[in-house]
């Protein structure tokens, strides 16, 4: 019945938001210590390694996303069940020369970057090299990983993936900083760590889809399974590619220009920024399957509305968290880390990326719409043209400009595309829908705006001591009526997404 998914859909929901609420909680939580602990130049070494991961994951090639669609398809279609477990080990052994090259590069260049990329003052390039060519094994470990969460999404098994995602997230966060406080400081010690905790992950995630999809060891390579999948993962391979170009080329760039030290101050920025990003990243891991799943039933109509649904959701949760960092981003610095230098820093750059950042949050949906179609040949024009326009205006800025000049790209570029490209696709995948999606963004962004500025006697009041204590509980006091606010006018909308038809599925 149609009721019983609706309803799985906001427990997949929930559960995923409660699994990555928790992750990101706790790393905002862990890592002022780390900067502590292991000093700006240690922490920018973990910054660079985020900054690698993103262009490492490239050698996915598309096939996660292409796997989960797959398995979604294949439960939405009857007979495509069989084929699942040849699909994962083909894939798997795609991966395998892959990531072994991968990490042979990493390790060979390592001495280069140490000595001649990074602006290292304090550390010695040997413990930095030492530091890098452990990044290279950490991301093959975490490439397979992020290939069996996705068979598992796929599945929507949502309850185990997030169970395992607590478990490594404590490990990872509380492990790495009962070491750093406790044993060693040593940077090389803690990856040492981080790739044991990779390879528990991997094996967790790994020994579930085997048993969920009755993969055998002796499963192997299958080409006439491969192949009708092909076109898709390819074209998401070719779009991540260039999307990591958008979003990444700044902090390599950065990497180079800034001190290893300034460059572990702008990681606390993209740490934050980036935490926006995540939150879009729980819903999707559910709406992308269910909304594969409508679309091969041809209950488009259902579609639509799930992506209205699930846009004004999102928008509610993350429109309030974008004004109050934006206007408050030094505060919300300095009452987090207690470093005031880093605070001052961030300062003028912090606002202008996370404004960014939610708009880049909001505009993927038009993604999602594509996803469910598999129709990619928008995206991979978007993605073209966006490349070809934000490569020499991110070089130019930083070169001319510095990071400040980067950080007023990356939000010019993020609201151009955010008023031009989604009437394109909304025209294009569901005429008519546009108007709906664009009148509730707009609302809830001004409502988010009307919140802030009725917040702000009450937080100049609690923060004039400038003392982390009450900086934090006046960041929570000024979030909170905002969000309330902007919950009281969307809450027929709010009500209307855990609202279930009662309409047969077909």
């Amino acid at each position: 019945m149609r009721t019983a998914r609706s309803l799985s859909m906001v427990r997949n929901t929930l559960l995923n938001y409660a699994g990555q609420a928790y992750a990101i909680v706790i790393g905002i939580l862990i890592q002022p210590f780390y900067l502590g602990h292991l000093g700006a130049e240690a922490y920018g070494l973990i910054g660079f390694f985020a900054v690698l991961q993103s262009w490492l994951l490239l050698l996915d090639m598309g096939l996660s996303p292409a796997l989960v669609r797959q398995v979604a398809h294949g439960r939405g279609v009857s007979g495509e069940e069989q084929a699942h477990a040849r699909l994962l080990r083909s894939f798997e052994l795609i991966l395998l020369p892959l990531t072994v090259l991968s990490s042979l590069a990493v390790w060979g260049g390592s001495n280069w970057v140490a000595g001649q990329w990074l602006n290292v003052q304090q550390l010695s390039p040997e413990l930095v090299a030492q530091c890098i060519s452990l990044m290279g094994l950490l991301v093959a470990l975490r490439l397979y990983a992020t290939l069996y969460r996705s068979a598992l999404q796929g599945q929507e098994l949502h309850g185990f993936i997030n169970a395992v995602n607590v478990v490594i997230t404590t490990l990872r966060y509380f492990g790495g900083l009962l070491l750093v406080a406790q044993v060693s400081q040593d940077p090389l010690v803690f990856f040492q760590f981080q790739v044991a905790v990779s390879l528990i992950e991997a094996l967790l995630l790994g020994g579930k889809a085997y048993l969920w999809m009755d993969v055998r060891l002796l499963t192997r390579f299958c080409w006439d399974t491969v192949r009708p999948v092909l076109p898709f993962a390819l074209g998401m391979s070719f779009t991540s590619c260039l999307w990591i170009v958008l979003t990444q080329l700044d902090k390599v760039l950065l990497s180079n220009l800034l001190p290893l030290q300034q460059y572990g101050y702008f990681s606390l920025v993209a740490l934050i920024s980036g935490g926006v990003l995540t939150l879009v990243n729980p819903l999707a891991q559910s709406l992308l399957p269910r909304m594969t799943v409508l679309v091969a039933e041809q209950r488009h109509e259902d579609m639509q509305q799930l992506y209205l649904k699930a846009n004004r959701f999102v928008c509610v949760l993350l429109f309030p968290m974008v004004a109050v960092i934006a206007a408050h981003g030094h505060d919300l610095v300095l009452a987090w880390s207690g470093d005031a230098v880093a605070a001052s820093w961030c300062r003028p750059i912090l606002a202008w990326y996370v404004l960014g950042s939610g708009l880049l949050a909001v505009a993927s949906f038009q993604f999602y719409l594509q996803y469910a179609h598999g129709l990619l040949r928008m995206h991979v024009w978007y993605t073209v043209i966006s490349t070809l326009v934000t490569v020499p205006l991110v070089i130019a800025s930083a070169y001319l400009y510095g990071v400040l000049g980067v950080a007023l790209c990356w939000f010019g570029l993020r609201l151009v595309s955010f008023l031009i490209w989604p009437a394109i696709v909304h025209h294009a995948f569901a005429p008519g829908l546009h108007g709906p999606w664009l009148r509730d963004t707009l609302q809830i962004a001004a409502l988010s705006a009307a919140g802030l500025l009725l917040s702000e006697p009450f937080y100049a009041l609690l923060a004039r001591s400038g003392e982390r204590l009450w900086l934090l509980v006046a960041l929570a006091v000024c979030g909170l009526i905002t969000l309330f606010l902007v919950g009281a006018g969307s809450a027929p909308a709010l009500l209307r997404l855990f609202k279930p038809s009662h309409k047969p599925s077909v």
